[in-house]
């Protein structure tokens, strides 16, 4: 059966490379360079020029967005385009969140959020009194369903949470717990979703997840860097307010009154990244033409098995479903020598706390090692990565046992 790998130049340019990092950048495959490459060719930058280039870069934004939109079963009217999903979180929390905390408001999240999805959160209730309440997990590494109700008030002004950990892989059940916020004291607050580590791995259709708003970025996706974007309820971007201010999204910008254009543009200032868009698109396409969701979940099965067989190392949780990733301790060394010793055999990985420090400090860990697949890993993957393994356990034995 044959391979992806060869749909990856970079893979292609380094065939000794084992490439097991994709939570952190997914690899662009030639498809999506070729989106990037012809975007900056055959059309200049969309901005509402008269001449041919200009109406080809505008209608080429409107088409890309029309088909981000359709792989997420969204309207494209709903989807703003952003550089990260970073700067999308921050957009609902300085535009949507800040405008309306007072002291005694509450903002819920849970300990396991990256730090994208909580130090926007953070400075919103420092700026205002509001005050952070934080849900944990249970002892499998999952979301504590039973303290987020207990958690959930009159006072809750809206729920964060990260639909898969990017630390565990645990898959954050948004459908249910949108049902418990609707019959919750909080019931009317929006629910906000971060879909880094989601949008590579799972089929999406976000209108019926259940939230309100989902914000995401396209390096993880198999797409360019410097893209995002955040889709949310037309109800939920009439109530936010611009991060950015500029050229673009007004009609009119008059010394005594400003009139804001309609529809995703009013949050887009400035030129618009039309390579990034096009290249976003043909990523999401890239999967969905190629995603396995059942043989990711078979290879995800044989490392997490793989690693729990080696009594040395302890796999960071065990969650009911576990979507792209594992983190894990290597007894008496350093994640970042793993890391090293690994990168020297060919095979790449994570190493590090994974902006996650409040979940890493949950596990008793200050870092951990990280391995996160892609469309291009096979089993064959999997085996240089242990062979590799094998050696980190024989080198630092060895200078345990002074061999």
């Amino acid at each position: 059966m044959p391979t992806l790998r060869a749909e990856f130049p970079t893979l292609v340019d380094r065939p000794g490379l084992t490439y097991l990092d994709s939570a952190t950048t997914a690899l662009t495959p030639r498809p999506v360079i070729d989106a990037v490459a012809a975007a900056m060719v055959r059309s200049g930058s969309p901005g509402r020029s008269v001449h041919d280039l200009g109406q080809r870069a505008d209608a080429s934004l409107d088409g890309a967005r029309a088909r981000i939109a359709a792989q997420l079963g969204a309207a494209k009217d709903e989807l703003v385009f952003v550089r990260s999903a970073t700067e999308g979180l921050n957009l609902l929390a300085e535009g949507w969140a800040a405008p309306r905390l007072g002291p005694g408001d509450e903002l819920v999240l849970s300990v396991a959020e990256h730090n994208s999805n909580f130090l926007p959160w953070r400075r919103a209730c420092a700026r205002t009194g509001a005050r952070l309440v934080v849900v944990g997990c249970d002892a499998r590494g999952d979301l504590d369903l039973a303290e987020l109700r207990a958690k959930l008030s009159p006072r809750t002004r809206l729920l964060a949470l990260t639909h898969v950990s990017n630390v565990t892989g645990a898959l954050t059940p948004i459908p249910e717990v949108a049902e418990l916020l609707a019959r919750s004291p909080a019931a009317g607050a929006p629910l906000i979703v971060d879909g880094a580590q989601a949008v590579a791995h799972l089929d999406l259709d976000l209108p019926a997840l259940g939230c309100d708003a989902y914000a995401f970025s396209g390096h993880k996706a198999h797409g360019p860097p410097g893209i995002g974007a955040v889709w949310a309820k037309a109800s939920l971007w009439r109530e936010t307010a611009p991060l950015l201010v500029g050229g673009g999204m007004v009609r009119r910008a008059q010394l005594d009154r400003v009139t804001h254009v309609e529809g995703p543009g009013r949050f887009e200032a400035g030129t618009a990244n039309l390579p990034g868009v096009e290249g976003l698109a043909a990523g999401l396409e890239f999967l969905a033409a190629r995603r396995s969701e059942p043989a990711a979940a078979a290879l995800l099965d044989a490392l997490v098995d793989r690693l729990d067989a080696r009594p040395e190392i302890r796999a960071l949780g065990r969650p009911r479903r576990r979507v792209g990733l594992a983190s894990f301790l290597v007894a008496g060394v350093h994640a970042h020598d793993v890391a090293s010793i690994l990168d020297g055999h060919g095979v790449a990985i994570r190493a590090g706390h994974h902006c996650a420090q409040r979940l890493m400090a949950h596990f008793g860990a200050s870092s951990s090692s990280r391995v996160s697949l892609g469309l291009h890993n096979t089993r064959a993957d999997l085996e240089r990565l242990f062979a590799a393994l094998d050696e980190v356990l024989r080198v630092f034995g060895r200078r345990r046992t002074g061999a």
